[in-house]
């Protein structure tokens, strides 16, 4: 390859990597920018950037690394050692050279040691397997933790999604109520140029466009704040608009209530915690106990020396040793911990067992209150949907009278108002509906 060539193919790839640099940079700016999300893009959003989930998922790997340690004091602890000791005193020694003997300087001692122990548990009443036990417990214990914080922040986010659909429903409900006010502002002011129809026909179509338009710029507020609070959840920048793409629309239930009674019970993951907490504190009870009990531990050791110019290397059998041993040992006194340890670790267990009884009620009261404010919210989406075609009828009606002169100016306004409150209560229906469900899901904990 010619030098004109590596040049060519150097600029260019050069040239590719400073244009994939710019191009993933360019997508992470339009995904940062993007507006219109799904309702299950922003929980991911959600999930993937709060606090809260990643401190319990750091709790689940802490937990799995406490179970290695328990585990890991089942075997036995293995060392080595390799030491070096060189000794010489000032003081005149006897030094035997062959067949003389003569006083002279202490020419110093070197003394090399290696050895290899092994330590090893032989009896402890039980209490390694007890905290293996527990080590496995508080795992799965951070593990529902985790799916209980996962439950609870995609509700949350499935909340402010809906506030901001009912929101920008609630605007456009507004929207045409302000067009309606000004169409009949147009109306009156006609018939008063007329003189069919009086100046206080004409104030009071002033009145109630000034009112809608009022009304119009409190649902725009409403929807800056429903986005505000939907971008803090998503960790978003909180000035970013917000385009949902889905639409709040009326949902059915699955289940009967004594199923989802029985499901809750069964997969709510804040109930399976403290179950899980109840279970390792009762093992836990049994673990302090063992403070009562003997501990018997056994050792190994092997190892040799070289004195007088030896080294680690210098292996000789005969300066070899071997040991074993076995220990026991027991507390006589320990300021008072046997009657301690294990009296805190029961009322740490009786207080777990008051709170798994209080939550799994609380969950059935939730589930109930869910599940009846469901029916309730769908009778009353029902009954909002027929108000709502009969005040469209009587708005129609009415606006007929006041052409015809059969009807007054309120009777106008007062239809007008009845089918923009209609209106109103079929968005609002439509909400509880959604939040109910979702209160429903949240109870099994799912997202």
């Amino acid at each position: 390859m010619g030098v004109w060539t590596k040049f060519v193919w150097l600029t260019t790839m050069i040239a590719m990597v400073v244009s994939i640099g710019f191009c993933t940079e360019a997508e992470a700016q339009m995904a940062s920018q993007k507006s219109q999300f799904s309702l299950q893009e922003c929980i991911d959003a959600a999930l993937n950037n709060n606090a809260t989930v990643i401190t319990k998922q750091n709790q689940i790997k802490t937990a799995k690394w406490n179970v290695w340690e328990a585990w890991g004091n089942v075997l036995p602890s293995i060392g080595t050692s390799a030491r070096y000791n060189y000794s010489k005193s000032n003081r005149q020694v006897l030094i035997d050279a062959g067949d003389s003997t003569y006083v002279g300087t202490d020419p110093g001692t070197k003394t090399y040691n290696t050895g290899l122990g092994v330590d090893f548990t032989i009896f402890d009443a039980g209490a390694t397997w007890l905290n293996i036990r527990n080590a496995n417990l508080s795992k799965s214990s951070a593990e529902r933790d985790y799916d209980a914080t996962v439950a609870e922040i995609a509700y949350s986010t499935k909340i402010a999604y809906y506030n901001l659909l009912t929101a920008q429903m609630l605007r456009t409900v507004q929207m045409e109520a302000l067009k309606r006010s000004k169409k009949q502002l147009e109306v009156v002011s006609s018939r008063y140029d007329l003189g069919s129809a009086s100046l206080s026909e004409k104030l009071k179509a002033e009145v109630n466009v000034a009112r809608d338009s009022l009304t119009l710029l409190q649902r725009e507020n409403d929807i800056k704040v429903a986005e505000f609070n939907l971008n803090v959840l998503m960790d978003r920048d909180v000035s970013m608009p917000i385009q949902p793409s889905d639409k709040l629309e009326p949902v059915t239930l699955q289940m009967t209530l004594d199923q989802y009674l029985s499901e809750s019970l069964a997969q709510n993951p804040a109930l399976e915690k403290l179950r899980l907490d109840l279970a390792a504190a009762k093992n836990s009870v049994w673990l302090a106990r063992q403070i009562w009990l003997p501990r018997v531990t056994g050792s190994l050791s092997w190892g040799w020396s070289y004195p007088d110019g030896g080294d680690w290397f210098s292996y000789d059998s005969e300066h070899r040793t071997y040991s074993f041993g076995i220990g026991i040992s027991y507390s006589l006194f320990d300021a008072f911990r046997k009657k301690t340890a294990p009296a805190k670790a029961k009322l740490n267990a009786m207080s777990l067992a008051e709170s798994v009884d209080q939550q799994r009620n609380s969950l059935q009261a939730q589930v109930r209150e869910a599940y009846l404010d469901f029916e309730k919210s769908n009778l009353q989406l029902e009954v909002a949907q027929l108000a709502e075609r009969s005040a469209e009828e009587d708005f129609r009606l009415q606006q007929e009278r006041y052409r015809l002169g059969a009807s007054s100016i309120l009777e106008l306004l007062d239809s007008q108002v009845s089918l923009t409150d209609a209106q109103y209560s079929r968005v609002l229906a439509l909400f509880e509906l959604n939040r109910a469900a979702a209160s429903i899901v949240r109870s099994l904990g799912q997202k």
